[in-house]
């Protein structure tokens, strides 16, 4: 199960690197939160293609640098990967968060 999980959060930042909507969507749960480091959040699949419109404009990729490390509990399995943020030119450390739930992702965001 946990080998799963950590498939899905990587093909999922490959759709996101791609810009890839239709691999990302076939990823994700109808009601999938997408947040933001400022704590807000968009909510539900149909909000993928704003993710990817503010990936586009800020010219964000993310680069894994590391193994996962993975959670169990209450349904929800939390997959947290080490990450380079390539932002425009510039390079921040950090972690992308995924909770998966019913083998979609149900959550992400990235923590600088």
């Amino acid at each position: 199960m946990m080998d799963r999980a950590v498939q899905l959060t990587r093909l999922f930042t490959e759709a996101l690197d791609a810009r890839d909507a239709e691999a990302l969507r076939a990823l994700v749960s109808d009601d999938v939160q997408l947040r933001t480091q400022e704590g807000t959040a968009l909510s539900g699949a149909g909000e993928l293609q704003h993710l990817l419109d503010a990936a586009v404009e800020a010219d964000v990729l993310l680069v894994r640098r590391g193994h996962e490390t993975t959670e169990d509990g209450d349904g929800v399995t939390r997959v947290t990967a080490p990450v380079r943020v390539l932002v425009h030119r510039d390079e921040l450390p950090g972690s992308a968060v995924f909770e998966l739930r019913d083998g979609a992702v149900a959550s992400f965001w990235v923590e600088t």
